[in-house]
């Protein structure tokens, strides 16, 4: 069962409810709404609730992705956040609601996790899904942690006679909560490893260890608590035969609908075909591969390009790579093909795409600015042009898969001079049979290969943003241009590549977080003072 099934869920049952009554209906509740009563009587009713948390996930298919604020991706969006021209009482638009939205996501779960005991239900029931409550709980504080570091941990629904001033959570403090809610989870031992098919999609003992982990991971940068973050990864390492995780044979395919919930997801935001309105592909193929509207939002640039190898092991600029810039896109790591739109690229349904700047593709119009489009977790069997399906296809957006947690545990072996142990995760990943990509000998490995490698295996899924900052390498990823590619074509049909600037990035540690925003700031005294620099 997808979850976001729960509206089709709940129309249903609001047609059911109005067809069986027919009797003294002047007496009768209004059948569109139910009182709080309803729901905690009534255990199909409370599922709902639940699955409306669930909907909540912060999902990269909805419009500007969140690795558009690192070196990976440009959005015409974001230019206000590229050239810090905003401040906290005028956030962009990209950026805008996500406060506002997590807190009203934790608060579902904290109305979930208070009443949950009041249903007429089995304590197994009653057990598990609070227990998917919790988690949810802790995935949205976890966003909500690095987006602005120190924030209010709220764990009750308020009400509006509550203290509503709540302080802000030292990170570290909040990362403590985190892993001791998450370790309760864990031993609890209500949540499975594994569902059926109907329920597919919830939270599973796996995807508790796989968020502790990365939480874990991210809190080691700052703590220095690398052992913690080890033990995380591997005990979810230890438990992946149990679990079913493995690497998925098939690195492009494995964001396909048709491979949906296969053995390297762990956890994922569930999408239901003709469901939802827009959707990556939308979103982000290029102009002519979709109906008009918001074509390429999301642009690969040509920072992230230059960190694919060739098929030798080499980046571009290393001697002996055999690169040239002007056939730049020959001999490249197969993620490369698998990831980005480029010049001449004839992967896509029989078309080969001419990204000149005046093409059918990159119309003038509406070019794109660094000469690239996203690929990545763009189904292929999916028709935009079919207005029967026009809402989208139904491939998920993965949170947690089991590539980050060999990147994790390898960071952290590395940190804890365990170091063959990590270069033993990272080529694991490379030797992924449609990847295949040279494994990195002894002598040339270290924590720079693994970072390398973070970048490239999860570019554009929404961790780079996070690495960036956790490493502190600001100065040299973000306060540098955001590089494209210009097209050339000469009277013969020759073609010349340059780089080109799409524009220039200034950077200052304030960037490592966002603001608070001054309207919440106005609301609420205890938030102050700001995030530094803000």
């Amino acid at each position: 069962m997808k979850i976001n099934n729960a509206y089709y869920i709940l129309l249903a049952l609001l047609i059911l409810l109005t067809a069986s009554c027919k009797k003294n209906f002047l007496d009768s509740k209004p059948l569109d709404q139910y009182s709080d009563a309803d729901i905690w009587q009534d255990s199909t009713l409370a599922s709902l609730f639940l699955n409306s948390a669930y909907a909540s996930i912060p999902t990269e298919f909805a419009g500007v992705m969140r690795d558009a604020y690192s070196d990976q991706l440009y959005s015409t969006n974001n230019v206000s956040i590229y050239q810090d021209s905003y401040v906290a009482s005028s956030v962009p638009f990209s950026i805008m609601n996500t406060w506002d939205d997590l807190y009203e996501a934790v608060r579902r779960c904290n109305i979930y996790i208070a009443n949950v005991d009041r249903l007429p239900a089995s304590d197994g029931f009653k057990g598990r899904t609070r227990d998917e409550a919790r988690f949810l709980r802790a995935l949205f504080y976890h966003y909500l942690m690095n987006y602005f570091g120190d924030v209010p941990i709220i764990t009750v629904p308020q009400n509006l006679d509550d203290d509503l001033n709540v302080k802000r959570t030292p990170y570290l403090d909040g990362v403590a909560f985190l892993t001791e809610e998450l370790d309760g989870l864990i031993n609890a031992e209500y949540l499975p490893w594994k569902y059926d098919s109907r329920n597919t999609g919830r939270v599973t003992r796996g995807a508790a260890m796989s968020l502790k982990s990365r939480v874990l991971l991210y809190a080691a940068s700052k703590s220095g608590d690398w052992q913690a973050a080890y033990d995380a990864a591997k005990a979810v390492i230890d438990h992946a035969g149990q679990a079913g995780y493995a690497l998925f044979p098939n690195y492009q395919e494995l964001f396909y609908e048709t491979n949906d919930n296969n053995s390297e997801v762990i956890f994922d935001h569930q999408y239901q075909a003709s469901f939802q309105a827009y959707h990556v592909h939308h979103y982000n193929l290029p102009w002519g591969l979709t109906p008009p509207g918001p074509a390429g939002l999301n642009q690969p640039t040509q920072n992230i390009v230059d960190e694919y190898e060739l098929t030798n092991g080499k980046l571009p600029k290393e001697t002996g790579s055999g690169y040239d810039a002007q056939q730049p896109y020959i001999n490249r790591d197969p993620r490369f093909y698998a990831s980005i739109f480029f010049d001449g690229d004839n992967s896509w349904k029989g078309i080969t795409l001419d990204l000149k700047l005046g093409s059918a593709y990159n119309p003038s119009f509406n070019p794109t600015a660094t000469g690239y489009y996203l690929k990545k977790m763009i189904d292929p069997a999916f028709d935009p042009f079919n207005t029967t399906t026009s809402y989208g296809p139904g491939n998920n957006n993965i949170i947690l898969r089991y590539a980050e947690i060999l990147l994790n545990a390898a960071e952290a072996a590395y940190e804890l001079g365990h170091v063959e142990e990590a270069r033993g995760y990272v080529n694991q990943i490379r030797s992924r049979p449609s990847v295949a990509m040279p494994v990195i000998a002894a002598a040339g490995f270290n924590l720079e290969k693994i970072r390398h490698e973070r970048n490239i295996e999860l570019a554009f899924e929404g961790t780079r943003t996070w690495d960036i900052r956790r490493w502190e390498q600001g100065p040299e990823k973000l306060g540098v241009p955001t590089r494209g590619i210009g097209i050339e074509e000469d009277g013969a049909g020759n073609r010349t590549y340059s780089e080109t600037v799409v524009i220039e990035r200034p950077f200052s540690d304030k960037h490592y977080l966002i603001p608070i925003y001054q309207t919440e700031m106005d609301k609420n005294p205890n938030l102050q003072p700001n995030n530094p620099g803000w």
